[in-house]
């Protein structure tokens, strides 16, 4: 069964695009939405460049959805990145 989840993440944009890229190697389709720079608590210019919020929006099996972000969870395990709406 094909299912939408909102997945929230925030951190750097290098690895946003690492958790879109595994979660289509299982067969989810994303569309990101940029919620802009994330909060003003880096002090270097660079690290704020690279610093976003973003939601994602995952459409796929919900157990495809899951082991995408278990994946990403597991190689980048300080990574801020949830699932809405998922008890799992």
């Amino acid at each position: 069964m094909t299912e939408t989840r909102r997945i929230t993440y925030e951190g750097s944009g290098a690895l946003a695009r690492a958790l879109v890229q595994m979660l289509a190697d299982e067969g989810v389709t994303v569309d990101v939405q940029r919620g802009g720079q994330r909060g003003t608590e880096y002090r270097d210019a660079r690290g704020i460049a690279e610093a976003v919020l973003a939601t994602l929006l995952a459409t796929g099996a919900i157990e495809s959805i899951r082991a995408g972000v278990r994946k990403f969870r597991e190689r980048f395990p300080g990574a801020k990145v949830e699932i809405e709406d998922d008890d799992d």
